[in-house]
């Protein structure tokens, strides 16, 4: 269990996100200001980090480690202590160990692979409005589009049956929340790294053009990689893939429905979708409490002494709201270029699967208003369930009509 550092007078996190599409409050004196001192539930001490170029300096410098199975390693809850310390795959190395398995996945998610995607992307798309449009209003936009356009593309990515993404959407679900226990999360993370080794087991028996059967004939069979090291980097992979980009459609959708003007201008201007695009992945940042370091050695950031041992949150939704970085920050704005946004992560720990996400996501918002110009919610916004539960923020459900 992680050692506290005397923090019991400070206020706890994670804050409470319960304003829907807004950031806690407490996060406006965190944008753009000096690290704030805040406790975990086992009254460690941490700092956010909410000042833009604090958090990309703090990520690329060696005094801070972003190794998860360290004992002082900051969590925001026990059950997801249960969860680090039993993370195998490069998300929770430092480097050199990093890189030698992120490099192992590089050649899958170039911008060209990526692009060579995007044809079936929109035909998969295309498919699931189409299927929207044959069940008629009101129909609910996270079960119809959010969840099985994702689904549908690690299918055809990553190589997994497509039967199985309930099954893979409920063990992400299940190992991201902040309300099960340790050992409900732990039993989840297990499951899918399981099943990650059985389908790897499956692949290496009868080889397809997929991730897993590429990676498996150029690493694993020349003995460079074991199979359970790959199937801790599949699992980390397929959670990555499905949950973050489902709860971004939905919440992107709502934030879009919610902002007349910029949907407008967006339809009026659809070459503008990538920078629409960027502009959501700032304004939302749907992963709440990421990038975690600690430090290994005191440090001072703009006046707050770090001493070795305390947990640091470069918190990227108070980052993309800095003031000095994105003028007018609170405002949503398609037309900014907020292509510098950090909801990606920043240094050796950014997002693998990026360009997979804003291909994914550029089709879905252009398609979506195109086929449905009349969107509309079908449910008051003050009923719609969002995910308060959860490292990934967003939607249960969204009702839509059209």
């Amino acid at each position: 269990m992680s050692s506290p550092s005397n923090g019991t007078d400070l206020p706890l996190f994670p804050f409470t996100r319960d304003r829907q599409l807004e950031l806690p409050r407490e996060y406006e004196q965190v944008s753009g200001g000096c690290p704030v001192p805040v406790r975990l539930w086992n009254d460690q001490r941490a700092w956010l980090i909410g000042n833009f170029d604090d958090f990309r300096s703090v990520l690329v410098d060696e005094r801070f480690s972003g190794q998860f199975a360290r004992d002082d390693f900051p969590c925001v809850t026990e059950a997801r202590e249960a969860i680090d310390k039993a993370e195998k795959s490069f998300v929770g190395m430092d480097n050199p160990r990093h890189d030698q398995y992120r490099r192992m996945l590089m050649k899958e998610f170039t911008a060209r692979r990526m692009l060579a995607l995007r044809p079936q992307i929109e035909a998969l798309t295309d498919d699931l409005l189409n299927a929207m449009e044959r069940q008629g209003p009101p129909c609910d936009l996270v079960l119809a589009l959010a969840v099985e356009l994702p689904a549908l593309v690690m299918c055809a990515l990553f190589g997994s049956p497509y039967e199985d993404h309930q099954y893979i959407a409920r063990l992400a679900a299940g190992r991201h929340g902040l309300t099960q226990s340790p050992e409900e999360a732990a039993a989840s993370a297990a499951e899918l790294v399981a099943y990650c080794a059985k389908l790897i087991a499956r692949k290496e028996a009868a080889p397809e053009d997929d991730m897993i059967s590429r990676v498996i004939q150029e690493w694993v069979v020349p003995g460079h990689l074991r199979r359970d090291e790959f199937a801790d980097m599949c699992s980390m992979i397929l959670r990555a893939g499905h949950d973050t980009t489902t709860n971004m459609i939905g919440l992107g959708t709502l934030t879009l429905l919610q902002h007349g003007d910029q949907l407008a201008r967006l339809k009026a201007e659809p070459q503008l979708v990538d920078s629409a695009v960027d502009e959501l992945l700032r304004y939302l940042s749907p992963v709440q409490f990421a990038p975690r370091r600690v430090a290994l050695e005191d440090a001072e950031i703009r006046g707050a002494h770090i001493r070795q041992g305390d947990g640091v949150f470069a918190v990227n939704p108070a980052a993309n709201r800095d003031p000095a970085e994105f003028a007018e920050p609170d405002k949503l704005d398609i037309g900014r270029d907020a292509s510098n946004h950090v909801a990606f992560g920043y240094g050796i720990h950014r997002c693998l699967g990026q360009g997979l996400a804003r291909i994914e996501l550029s089709v879905v918002f252009t398609r979506l208003f195109q086929r449905f110009p009349n969107l509309r919610l079908a449910e008051p916004y003050e009923a719609i369930a969002f995910k308060y539960d959860s490292q990934i923020y967003g939607l249960k459900k969204l009702m839509v009509a059209w």
